[in-house]
């Protein structure tokens, strides 16, 4: 694993700063052609995307601060050092997608068509960033038997909670599943839908996928808030944006709108 990718020492580039980029540079550029094609300048694509990732960042960070205390007790500094790894989706995802509606209305651009363009975006954003994660040792599963289990180095976050221990690349299982699901919410989108559906498609497989990915993730006991049940601050997340997602698309999606062709 390599938490420094170069390192000239007037500069570094950090990978997961650098996969955080680029899921944030093609993301953008992705979801900017999409929108056009749906009506929707570009531009205000671009525009909601600066709020966004701004949002992202701040809520995704503080989420991954309050599941993993233990990690940053003693060095509270490093709570701003997120070129490091160690963001929460939902943490950022679910404030940002509010504060992004929010705005997009304000605009007068109709939110959902909107939220279609982005969402593939936001699936491949999840395949690049956990790389990221996965080169910087945070985000990392349990111990593990199986023959593809990691052994992270010594410093890195996953080597010093479990030196020479074979883990999870829990990092790269939903690294792959952002990379499948950007592929899959392409195809879908060639099919006619109601507005809004493929945005929530997107909230219902990643909800029910990141609900599975806690099964065999590291956290330790403040990432669960109820201590009589063994499910973590993600799963519970996980469980209400699944029956958001549920309830939205049996309604037929974001808008009764005729079904996108």
């Amino acid at each position: 694993m390599h938490k420094t990718l170069v390192d000239l020492g007037f500069v570094q580039i950090h990978s997961y700063g650098l996969f955080l980029a680029l899921s944030f540079g093609v993301g953008i550029w992705i979801a900017g052609n999409r929108a056009e094609r749906r009506g929707i300048p570009a531009e205000r694509i671009t525009d909601v995307s600066l709020i966004i990732i701004l949002a992202t960042i701040v809520g995704a960070r503080g989420l991954y601060v309050l599941t993993h205390l233990s990690q940053f007790s003693g060095r509270w500094t490093d709570v701003f050092r997120t070129w490091e790894g160690g963001l929460t989706m939902y943490g950022g995802a679910v404030p940002a997608a509010i504060l992004g509606m929010w705005f997009l209305r304000r605009w007068g651009i109709d939110a959902w068509s909107a939220a279609d363009a982005v969402a593939p975006s936001m699936a491949l954003g999840l395949g690049f960033t956990r790389i990221g994660c996965f080169l910087s040792g945070c985000c990392f599963g349990a111990p593990t038997d199986l023959p593809w289990g990691c052994v992270f180095p010594a410093d890195s976050h996953a080597g010093y909670e479990f030196p020479g221990q074979p883990l999870h690349p829990a990092q790269l299982y939903a690294s792959g599943f952002g990379f499948v699901l950007f592929g899959f919410l392409l195809w879908l989108d060639r099919k006619p839908h109601p507005r809004g559906s493929l945005f929530l498609t997107f909230l219902l497989l990643y909800s029910v996928a990141r609900f599975g990915l806690d099964l065999i993730r590291s956290y330790d006991s403040t990432a669960y808030p109820l201590a009589s049940v063994p499910l973590t601050l993600n799963q519970w997340v996980s469980i209400a944006v699944f029956l958001f997602a549920v309830l939205r698309l049996a309604r037929g999606g974001g808008s009764t709108a005729p079904a996108r062709t």
